[in-house]
């Protein structure tokens, strides 16, 4: 069964999803981790407004979920003495409404600026990355395709994904509104990836002409400087670069603040510009401003929860697509709980199938050699199976035993050559529960 603990910007706020933030060192310790009996697959998606890890159980009952949940509480937290109060915050989720969850994120439902179209991207790269590590098993893989292909629909079929709908975007407008005309202002975008860009881009849209890109490679900041007219300056320069800019936006993802108040308040005396109205704009969780940046004169700093208010109110014109966005969701849902209801059918006639692709494999290859005879025998032996397998899978779905079923095809198709194989216990039939 599918379970998860989540906490997002709806029910954890900027501070407490600091306190559980994984960094990557801490993420690869995890999927180092030897798999379990309670938890056999794993998968983390963390976004700056976000943080969820997903594993695939053997849970069957409340009880069972309940202790899984814990196991994976574990292995988030290196902290024993954490693990109940992660538990105690988090969201917990399990069966068809974490699937749902999963769907509904990766069409940008779920996201702070409803359609996020950086969001599709963040659960692709969380998914690579547990693949990768070998960490994700045959249910997580279906799962994440499923919901990639969500968001793939959804962004191609309807109007949820459009207009200015990440927070890079939002935190541009940010600046017009709380400075004015972006002309005359120097601009400072820290951090080139995917939400920096986006800010940058939409900076210049809004009329900002000296724009300063600063990246810790600086290969990133030159490629953007080029493509937006802009200068690219060295990592070690960003606080004396903030200290003469306008508006300074803040997309990194350091485990501490790189943003200093201590530096940029000596810089910016050293600048003379301790008195100039400075707007910092922080889309970085764990936040990259240090947040006593605010007692710096002149200085006002807006972070992911300031944001969130304006962020609302430009969600207005997207919120007519939902319903068929939604649908999306609910039809590819559909498919995904089928196949998960599948699921002791497969385990029943898996030998059955591994036994007739082998004699077919071998007497296609007799016949047309090996170059065939693998693709010929896959295809064989789904048309043989397409019946058995919808009679084991309404079984299932009753509620029926298939151990029977199992026990007379492995002694009817036994080898000649072999003893009689000895019965399979296939597991019995999974409940999808929310």
């Amino acid at each position: 069964m599918l379970i998860s603990l989540a906490l997002d910007f709806r029910r954890a706020d900027l501070r407490t999803r600091e306190r559980f933030h994984l960094s990557d060192e801490r993420l690869d310790a995890l999927y180092r981790q030897p798999r379990t009996g309670a938890i056999q697959e794993l998968a983390l998606l963390s976004t700056c407004n976000r943080i969820e890890l997903y594993g695939w159980s053997a849970a069957r009952d409340a009880r069972d979920v309940d202790q899984a949940l814990t196991a994976l509480a574990r292995r988030w937290m290196a902290d024993e003495d954490r693990v109940d109060e992660l538990v105690g915050t988090a969201v917990h989720r399990s069966g068809e409404e974490a699937a749902r969850h999963v769907c509904r994120v990766a069409a940008g439902l779920e996201s702070l600026v409803l359609g996020d179209n950086q969001i599709l991207g963040q659960v692709r790269s969380a998914y690579r990355r547990a693949a990768a590590a070998g960490t994700v098993g045959p249910g997580l893989h279906r799962l994440f395709h499923t919901a990639l292909r969500v968001g793939k629909r959804v962004q191609h079929e309807t109007a949820l994904v459009g207009g200015r709908n990440s927070v890079g975007a939002e935190a541009a407008h940010c600046a017009l509104r709380t400075v004015g005309e972006l002309a005359s202002r120097r601009c400072v975008v820290v951090g080139c990836g995917k939400t920096g860009q986006r800010a940058a881009r939409q900076l210049v849209k809004l009329g900002a002409v000296d724009i300063v890109l600063i990246n810790r490679s600086p290969e990133k900041a030159q490629a953007l400087a080029s493509e937006l007219w802009g200068r690219a300056a060295p990592y070690t320069s960003l606080h004396r670069e903030i200290a003469v800019a306008d508006v300074a936006v803040v997309a990194t993802s350091a485990d501490t603040p790189p943003v200093r108040s201590a530096s940029l308040r000596f810089c910016r005396e050293m600048a003379r510009t301790d008195d100039r109205p400075l707007l910092l704009i922080d889309l970085s969780m764990p936040r990259n401003v240090e947040p006593e940046v605010v007692g710096l004169p002149g200085v006002s700093l807006v972070d992911l929860d300031t944001l969130q208010p304006p962020v609302v109110a430009a969600q207005a014109q997207r919120r007519a697509a939902v319903p068929a966005a939604e649908a999306i969701v609910e039809a590819e849902l559909a498919d995904f709980l089928d196949w998960v209801a599948g699921e002791p059918a497969r385990d029943a006639i898996q030998p059955l199938r591994e036994l007739l692709a082998d004699l077919c494999r071998r007497e296609v290859a007799f016949a047309a050699g090996d170059a065939v005879a693998a693709r010929t025998a896959e295809r064989i032996v789904a048309k043989l199976l397409a019946q058995p397998m919808k009679t084991l899978r309404a079984a299932a779905e009753r509620g029926e035993p298939v151990e029977l079923y199992t026990e007379a095809l492995a002694h009817l198709f036994a080898p000649e050559s072999a003893p009689a194989p000895a019965p399979v216990r296939a597991r019995g039939p999974r409940r999808v529960a929310g």
